[in-house]
């Protein structure tokens, strides 16, 4: 067996970097007189992060108590806001052409007699063939859907860190998420270097020997860790590993993205919400402090003052005055993440577009595999091999459920929305497990993998999009009709405790969580079974406006 590491050393900076650094130097770092390598970030001061991606999924809540870091500090320093569901609104249409709406909650459904909940509504509950089909299912074992509808926190005053009424997640300020997690990285002892990296110098073997700084001059390399992003400055450019592009699955290529101020600072929705355009589909997210918004498109349908045009005047008067940025997208990863003593993470391993916000999770899972097959110097192949099988399958995992979304669309009015559903390609499994589930509700040995996407949100979404508005599952006749309505009066008289206590997220946040009268509760160790890779996500967002820009609220039932 080879000689211990005797350092990681991560080029790039931005979410991906300081993420990676933080968890690296947490759970690599030496205990009990041994000698762990050194973690070191070397950053350019010229290049800007993208700042973009503001959205999460539940692991972050995982990795931030891992971190031992504050939630309540975390939430103050990076003008973040919860966030308890994906609101999706006008990606499909009802019979009479109108726009429909779900949220993809962040909370697992319950079960009855050991089967499950989504069998039952399929078989026995009307509203299964309705247009509010993914609400009406929702609301039989989460409050999301009124959590969302009046705009609330999902923690009550005084609770501790991490805990509360659901699962959640947050929205933050990007370039402050980076700064934040700097501060805690080199607080605990990561060595910061700012400078450029003119060359990369490779050995015999075809390694990366050293990295060529412009100021400090050699960087010896053990390790490295590219977060260079979209450029893959050191395992797609020094190393030459090729790009697997994901464009015959996925039309959009562009991003128009926007930072502009609250319509009302009262209203944050605890969602983020998706909202159908022309040529792809526009995304809010509130913080504290402003409101991050953008276009999502394929330029093939759409040129860049188009795109603009479009959001701008989605938004009227709250954006009047801001000029949106134009982003180029790549959607894709490389074909191997771990190449020779090299792991590329973040935008410089792959990229699928932000709809189901999976860039950081991603990143905070490939660290921690890069930890699990952490190598020797010798940089045993087998870890790598392991390593880039995982990888490979998560973004497979992603693509094929971000392509679901858009495959089960059903509008009729716009030629991008035709080509999404009818000429994209699918990969082998999404096509036959489409052909599975016309029978029965998706299971997860379906899937193969579930690192972020487990059946039950296949299920959330499929009925959503009224797939089984016309269909009876073979499993009907041996399912109990009288147990299906005990578990909706059950449910139906637990709501209100489970609403209880709670206040709008601006009134929360704008206290930092104290409970009225008495300081915030001391945090406590949460149970994050709920949160782990796998679970039920979901999403969701306020007050949404209409492709007309008229105001609209979730329905009342």
């Amino acid at each position: 067996m080879g000689e211990p590491l005797r350092s990681i050393t991560i080029v790039g900076g931005g979410t991906a970097g300081w993420l990676t650094a933080t968890f690296l130097n947490r759970y690599c770092t030496a205990k009990e007189g041994r000698r762990g390598p050194k973690i070191t970030l070397i950053e350019s001061p010229n290049i800007p992060i993208v700042g973009v991606g503001e959205a999460s999924l539940p692991g972050m809540v995982v990795l931030l108590n891992q971190l031992g870091v504050s939630e309540s500090e975390f939430l103050k320093l990076t003008d973040a806001t919860f966030k308890v569901a994906a609101h999706f609104i006008n990606w499909n249409h009802d019979d009479k052409g109108r726009p429909t709406e779900f949220l993809n909650v962040l909370n697992a459904p319950g079960q009855i007699d050991g089967r499950k909940l989504a069998d039952y509504f399929v078989t026995y509950d009307p509203a299964h063939a309705g247009p509010e089909a993914g609400l009406d299912y929702v609301r039989l074992f989460s409050p999301a859907v009124e959590i969302v509808r009046r705009n609330l926190a999902p923690r009550r005053p005084g609770e501790p860190d991490f805990s509360g009424e659901l699962g959640y997640t947050y929205h933050f300020d990007a370039t402050k998420l980076a700064g934040f997690l700097k501060d805690v990285a080199t607080d605990r002892g990561v060595n910061h270097i700012l400078d450029d990296v003119d060359e990369v110098n490779l050995d015999e073997r075809g390694f990366v020997k050293s990295l060529s700084l412009r100021e400090h001059g050699e960087h010896p390399v053990d390790l490295v860790v590219d977060c260079t992003g979209f450029r893959g400055s050191i395992l797609q450019q020094a190393l030459g590993e090729p790009y697997e592009s994901y464009s015959d699955h996925l039309l959009n290529d562009r991003a128009a993205v926007v930072q502009i101020p609250h319509e009302d600072e009262r209203i944050m929705a605890p969602t983020t919400r998706a909202t159908g355009f022309k040529a792809g589909w526009n995304f809010n997210i509130p913080l504290t402090t402003r409101v991050g918004t953008g276009y999502i498109y394929s330029s093939k349908f759409l040129s860049d003052d188009e795109a603009v045009d479009e959001l701008l005047e989605f938004y009227g008067d709250q954006a009047k005055g801001y000029e949106p940025r134009i982003i180029p997208m790549r959607t894709g990863r490389v074909r191997n993440a771990w190449v020779k003593n090299c792991v590329a993470l973040g935008l410089s391993c792959g990229f699928i577009e932000p709809l189901e916000a999976t860039a950081i999770f991603m990143t905070d899972l490939g660290a921690r595999w890069l930890h699990h097959y952490l190598p020797t110097q010798d940089f045993e192949p087998e870890l790598a091999a392991a390593y880039n099988r995982q990888v490979s399958q998560v973004y497979e995992e992603v693509r094929d459920f971000v392509q679901a979304h858009y495959h089960l669309n059903n509008r009729q009015d716009s030629e991008y929305w035709r080509v999404a559903r009818e000429e994209m390609k699918l990969s082998d499994r999404l096509q036959e497990n489409l052909k599975v589930w016309e029978h029965t509700t998706p299971e997860m040995m379906d899937l193969g993998t579930s690192y972020l996407f487990s059946a039950p949100v296949y299920t959330l979404l499929l009925i959503a999009k009224g797939f089984y508005k016309n269909r009876d599952l073979a499993k009907a006749q041996s399912l109990s009709r009288m147990a299906y309505e005990r578990y909706r009066s059950e449910a139906r008289k637990a709501r209100p405790n489970q609403l209880e206590g709670l206040v709008s997220q601006a009134e929360f946040l704008k206290t930092g969580g104290k409970a009225p009268g008495g300081p915030l509760a001391q945090p406590s160790m949460p149970d994050f079974s709920s949160f782990a890779p796998g679970s039920t996500k979901i999403k969701l967002g306020g007050a949404p406006k209409n492709v007309k820009g008229r105001r609209r609220k979730l329905k009342r039932r």
